[in-house]
């Protein structure tokens, strides 16, 4: 996994994106506590899940169980 394009899912709906950061996406990041041009969108059956937007894998890590995540 790295900080390129990409789409994971993992068990119980989840799923993780890796988005740029523009329009929506940006207000909603910033929202979050998050700046920056791309960052992962995290959700769960359509819905933000956690605080929704991680800036790194590392902060992804600690939210969501990278092991579990299969590529889409």
């Amino acid at each position: 996994m790295e900080d390129g394009r990409g789409s994971w899912t993992g068990p119980g709906g989840l799923r993780v994106t890796a988005v740029r950061l523009g329009g929506a996406h940006r207000v909603l990041a910033e929202f979050a506590g998050v700046d920056g041009h791309s960052a992962f969108l995290v959700t769960r059956n359509g819905a933000l899940a956690g605080r929704g937007y991680y800036p790194s894998v590392e902060e992804l890590a600690e939210a969501v169980d990278l092991a579990e995540l299969r590529t889409r």
